[in-house]
C-alpha cells in the first residue's frame, strides 16, 4: 500500500512539473496562438456547396492515445485566410450555450478551438481552386471531435462547413496532464488536469 501511495505521490508531481513547464514555454513565447482567434466574434454563414470530411472516424484501435486525421475541404469562395478550427466536444453550437443572464449576450458558437490551421498550409492552390487537405494530430481528450472550415480570418470568423465526427475507439483510456477548458465560454482556463480512466484530478486553480 505504501508502495503503491509513493508511485501515486510520484505521478502527480511529475503531472504537475509538466504543466508548470508548459505555461511556462507559453509564457515565455508572448501570446498564446489561440488567443488570435475572435472566437466570440464568430458568425454562421454555413454555404452548402462548402464540406470538410475527417477521416477515419474511429481513432486509437490499436490502443493508441494520439494519432493522425486527414482532412479533405473545399469552399466555393476560397480566400487566404480560411481556416479550420479542431473542436472538442464535437457539438459546440449555440443549442450548448449554458442559460446567460438576460444583459449577457452569448457567442453564437460555445467553445474555442483546440487547435487550428491555416486552409492553405498543406495546400499552396487553396485560393485558386478551393479544395484542401490537411493532416492534423490529435491527442485523446475523452470526447468526440469535429473540425470546422471558417473564413473571414482569425479576427472575424464565418463558419462556412463542419466535418462528421471522429472519436477514440477508448476515450476513457489515460492521457497525458492537459489544461482544462471551462464550463462557460467566457470562463478563464485556470485549472491543470490529468485524465485518467475513472476522474479527472485536478491539481491547482
Amino acid at each position: 500500500m505504501i508502495f503503491g501511495g509513493m508511485r501515486g505521490l510520484n505521478f502527480i508531481s511529475l503531472a504537475i512539473f509538466l504543466v508548470l513547464t508548459t505555461l511556462q514555454e507559453a509564457w515565455s513565447h508572448g501570446d498564446q496562438p489561440l488567443s488570435k482567434i475572435g472566437i466570440h466574434k464568430a458568425t454562421v454563414d454555413l454555404n452548402h456547396d462548402a464540406y470538410v470530411k475527417a477521416s477515419p472516424s474511429v481513432l486509437g484501435l490499436k490502443e493508441q492515445t494520439t494519432e493522425w486525421v486527414t482532412l479533405e475541404y473545399s469552399s466555393p469562395k476560397p480566400s487566404a485566410d480560411d481556416w479550420i478550427g479542431v473542436f472538442s466536444p464535437a457539438n459546440f453550437n449555440s443549442s450548448t450555450c449554458p442559460q446567460e443572464k438576460p444583459t449577457v449576450y452569448p457567442p453564437l458558437l460555445c467553445s474555442a478551438p483546440i487547435k487550428y490551421q491555416f486552409a492553405n498550409y498543406s495546400s499552396p492552390k487553396y485560393k485558386d481552386t478551393g479544395k484542401g487537405y490537411l493532416k492534423l494530430q490529435l491527442i485523446n481528450q475523452r470526447s468526440d471531435f469535429s473540425f470546422a472550415l471558417f473564413s473571414g480570418g482569425l479576427s472575424n470568423p464565418k463558419l462556412v462547413a463542419v466535418s462528421n465526427q471522429v472519436a477514440f475507439a477508448n476515450p476513457n483510456a489515460p492521457v497525458y496532464p492537459r489544461l482544462a477548458q471551462g464550463k462557460q465560454w467566457n470562463e478563464t482556463i485556470n485549472k491543470a488536469q490529468v485524465s485518467t480512466k475513472h476522474k479527472l484530478i485536478s491539481f491547482f486553480s
